[in-house]
């Protein structure tokens, strides 16, 4: 096989590429050898980069995921973060460091 310029279609030929077959990451371009039948992405590095840094690419919503808040992110702020975090002491007041005014 050789690269394309466009990643999804990288990505489906590497979909449709038989097990043993030399492939091309869409994600940073390095040839890879499919070791899997389900395999898409190389793994020259380590955990799931190539992989996330596709799907963050050519899925809209989650290219500014660095303001996106999931569903389960938000309700767990807002049942144990906001009730824990008291408005009137300060992290660094007397009160919040255990210390009396004398």
């Amino acid at each position: 096989m050789k690269p394309v310029r466009n990643i999804r279609a990288t990505y489906k030929q590497n979909k449709s590429a038989k097990v043993n077959e030399t492939c091309y990451c869409p994600s940073c371009g390095q040839m890879f050898k499919k070791e899997h039948y389900q395999q898409a992405f190389c793994k020259t590095k380590s955990g799931t980069k190539c992989k996330d840094k596709y799907w963050n690419t050519v899925t809209p919503e989650k290219r500014c995921n660095t303001t996106r808040i999931s569903p389960a992110n938000a309700r767990f702020y807002e049942h144990h973060i906001l009730p824990t975090r008291m408005e009137d002491d300060h992290p660094f007041s007397s009160a919040g460091l255990g210390q009396w005014d004398d």
